[in-house]
């Protein structure tokens, strides 16, 4: 995995293009609504949430697919789709463009990776496990969130390479978790067993769970 060099962005009143309506797209625009991004989403079908945005002006959306073209004069793209060819296809206009571009969930195609972000007041906390775990990013997320004391947060850490693992197993297995799933399953238990040094163990009993959880829907 690559180290990334992590940054803040001004993107207020900047051009921001989001392919995709589904629920993943919908996250993903709404911090770039909060951040004052200009937001133009390119999707045939969106959720009642971003189609209500753009009823009320919030964003501009493009009802049909991705064409060459849509990232011109943009400053950010995130790819939100579930077509693969599409996202490669969209990541080589990206580079073409200059344009930093997230693809979700496949990170060889990034040029910036989306971090889990925290805020209370002024102060936003980012946070990114360099791709390999956004489950224990989200961990993390809410660790903090809920008052825990940032030792106790950072703990969770220690499990990236067993929840990286399982995550590179499960894709292969072409098993399918939702997020919420995930967040189940990362617990005190599992982290005490990556932590005495028994990682095998720690990556059996998560893909246990985790498949079982995928077979039970």
């Amino acid at each position: 995995m690559p180290t990334y060099y992590p940054v803040f962005l001004d993107i207020r009143g900047r051009k921001s293009v989001v392919i995709g309506g589904g629920e993943v797209a919908e996250r993903k625009l709404r911090l770039l609504l909060e951040c004052g991004a200009r937001v133009t989403v390119v999707s045939p079908e969106a959720t009642p949430a971003v189609q209500a945005r753009a009823q009320a002006g919030e964003l501009r959306w493009e009802a049909r697919s991705y064409r060459p073209g849509d990232l011109q004069g943009a400053a950010i793209a995130i790819a939100a789709t579930d077509d693969p060819k599409v996202n490669r296809a969209i990541a080589q206009e990206a580079a073409l463009e200059r344009v930093l571009l997230n693809v979700v969930d496949q990170t060889a195609l990034c040029t910036f990776i989306a971090p889990a972000v925290a805020r209370r007041g002024p102060v936003t906390l980012a946070i990114s496990t360099g791709g390999a775990s956004p489950a224990l990013a989200r961990k993390l997320r809410e660790s903090f969130e809920g008052g825990c004391a940032s030792g106790c947060a950072l703990a969770y850490a220690d499990l990236a390479d067993v929840l990286s693992d399982a995550r590179a197993e499960l894709k292969r297995r072409k098993a399918n978790v939702n997020a919420e799933r995930w967040q189940e399953c990362i617990d005190e238990p599992l982290l005490s067993l990556a932590q005495r040094g028994q990682r095998q163990e720690a990556l059996d009993l998560l893909l246990s769970r985790l498949l079982a959880l995928a077979e039970a829907g």
